[in-house]
């Protein structure tokens, strides 16, 4: 288990505070560059890729940053962190069974008649699959680096994009249809039909699909010197491009 979970936030925290008035900070940093997720790496680093300078070290150095700007960004680094830790799994569970039931109560019941039930089970199943990817990120805290690998990278990637791109459409289209159903009630049945939401899901898909495409391409396991740790960003070859 790594030093995040076997100390947890304050443990990693303290242990760096401690260090930070001499060389053995960087050392720390070193150490636990795998074991630490991206919050806490932060603490290591500033924006020139130089420690930052936190607890008793007052000692100043060109590109050093207010001691009290230092500490409001390691709180900042710390709730972050709790937050992402404990939230997001539930966040994770009661969002996806609440979804599941969403859709099953859509398609099984008397509401799959309605066009505006579809458009509402396609959103809980789009969401559904990014709770997944942001489920699959927070395993990193257990040193379970999935995300990270190639192929997942790129896949996860490509389904975060395409889920984030659907669940803002999927709302766009259904507010659409409530404003038809409200501006024109008697075209309703001739407008809000099953089969045009059906047509419209995919359609939407489709184009989310090609929205997302690119991801696979530009997307891929990277070694962050910042970070000194494998991170799934984008590929240093385009990162380069200049349209010039």
């Amino acid at each position: 288990m790594d030093a995040f979970v076997t100390d947890g936030f304050a443990g990693v925290y303290d242990r760096f505070v401690r260090n930070s008035s001499s060389s053995s900070s960087s050392e720390f940093c070193d150490d636990n560059a795998e074991s630490l997720n991206e919050y806490s790496l932060k603490l290591c680093t500033d924006s020139d890729d130089r420690l930052l300078r936190v607890g008793s070290n007052n000692e100043s150095y060109p590109g050093s940053i207010p001691d009290q700007m230092s500490t409001s960004m390691e709180w900042a680094y710390m709730v972050a962190d709790f937050l992402t830790f404990y939230y997001t799994p539930i966040l994770v569970i009661v969002g996806s069974i609440g979804n599941i039931l969403s859709a099953l109560v859509f398609f099984n019941t008397k509401l799959k008649k309605l066009s505006s039930s579809y458009y509402l089970a396609a959103l809980g199943i789009s969401d559904t699959c990014f709770l997944i990817g942001l489920f699959i990120t927070w395993l990193s805290f257990f040193g379970i680096h999935i995300y990270t690998r190639e192929v997942f990278c790129q896949l996860f990637t490509f389904s975060s994009g395409l889920s984030s791109f659907l669940s803002v459409w999927y709302v766009v289209a259904f507010t659409f249809e409530r404003f038809i159903v409200v501006l024109y009630p008697l075209k309703r049945q001739s407008w809000c039909t099953v089969r045009r939401a059906k047509l419209v899901i995919v359609a939407l898909t489709v184009l989310g699909a090609l929205h997302s495409a690119p991801y696979i391409v530009f997307a891929g396991p990277q070694f962050s010197e910042r970070s000194n740790a494998t991170i799934c960003d984008v590929r240093e070859e385009y990162k380069e491009f200049n349209c010039e």
